[in-house]
């Protein structure tokens, strides 16, 4: 009797073992390597669909190095409202209005080849307050961009950037009484050394986002200063400045309405050493000792921008850019104008 039940269970067991067997689907190599090249067009196919002319943030500088043959003439002009400071408890203190208009309108990047492009920025600057004004050309800044990753499907771009600002601008011997308007630069080389990540995101396709992220750190000169200079000072002030070394943390996103229009939005941190001074500070008109140098300082800023985008070579971007909360450093409000044009080489 044993034996019988056991080979009737062989019968109704083996069929049903082949029959799962039938059903499982074991995929070949190049089967699998022919669904991920689907995935990497389908990818390459959504960027060209819903996000081909996207601008860029004001603030976040993006990951992708400008193709080889190919330039970006980036004019991008400021105007800036300095009403308050932020003490070192973080407490506003109001003052003077003091107006700033910042022009950097000689702003190139340059492709050179796939693993390099060349950046150079020239700005110039004009104060106003009660009724006194002044400014110059300011300092230049010249750089380079390196690709460390290229976006996929399921990986962000990241690019390397090493910038080195010069001082081209005024930041010793200012005039007396023009209550400091006649500054333009730091009088300091500054090396910046930073990454850029960017990643394109299409949980929709009909609005499709871009997050942005990036980070520098800046190492500034030593500056010999004279007089009344951009630390402070005074009459028969002589010395050296120390400026504090500076780090920036930012991020960013853009979501599109459209194709020509889309909504931006920059996050940004900067935080920076104390500056330090060796010398004579020098002295104010009634005798007293003048100060140079200050203590650290840290600030988060926030720029939402509208982008209008005619055509994939031509953009422009336009937003204000604000600070949350900060300690010794300015409060501001600003208004800022970008225009993007890419063209051959």
């Amino acid at each position: 009797m044993n034996w019988m039940l056991k080979t009737l269970s062989l019968a109704i067991i083996f069929p049903l073992l082949a029959f799962a067997a039938d059903e499982t689907v074991i995929k070949t190599p190049e089967e699998i390597q022919a669904e991920l090249d689907k995935a990497e067009a389908d990818f390459k196919r959504a960027q060209e669909m819903f996000n081909p002319w996207y601008a860029g943030p004001l603030i976040t500088g993006g990951a992708h190095n400008m193709p080889p043959g190919s330039a970006l003439f980036a004019p991008f002009v400021s105007f800036s409202d300095n009403y308050a400071v932020w003490n070192g408890k973080r407490k506003l203190i109001s003052v003077p209005d003091r107006y700033v208009l910042n022009p950097q309108l000689a702003t190139f990047i340059f492709g050179i080849t796939d693993f390099l492009d060349f950046t150079v920025v020239g700005q110039g600057i004009a104060r106003w307050q009660q009724n006194k004004s002044s400014g110059g050309f300011g300092d230049l800044t010249l750089g380079i961009g390196i690709p460390i990753l290229k976006e996929g499907l399921n990986r962000p771009a990241i690019r390397l950037v090493f910038n080195e600002t010069f001082p081209t601008g005024r930041y010793q011997n200012l005039k007396p009484g023009l209550l400091a308007l006649d500054i333009s630069g730091s009088g300091s080389y500054q090396t910046q050394i930073g990454f850029r990540m960017s990643k394109l995101t299409f949980w929709s396709h009909k609005h499709p986002m871009n997050f942005r992220c990036a980070y520098s750190y800046t190492i500034p000169t030593d500056v010999h200063v004279h007089g009344f200079n951009a630390y402070g000072g005074g009459y028969d002030a002589a010395g050296t400045v120390t400026p504090g070394q500076s780090q920036q943390a930012n991020a960013a996103f853009e979501y599109s309405f459209t194709q020509n229009w889309v909504f931006a939005c920059d996050f940004v941190y900067n935080w920076t050493a104390k500056t330090t001074f060796r010398g004579n500070p020098g002295h104010l008109k009634d005798g007293t000792p003048s100060v140079v140098g200050d203590g650290y300082s840290d600030q988060l800023s926030l720029a939402p921008a509208i982008e209008y985008n005619p055509s994939a070579n031509l953009n422009f971007v336009g937003g204000v850019w604000f600070d949350v909360y900060g300690r010794n450093t300015g409060k501001f409000v600003s208004g800022i104008v970008v225009a993007n044009y890419t063209f051959k080489i």
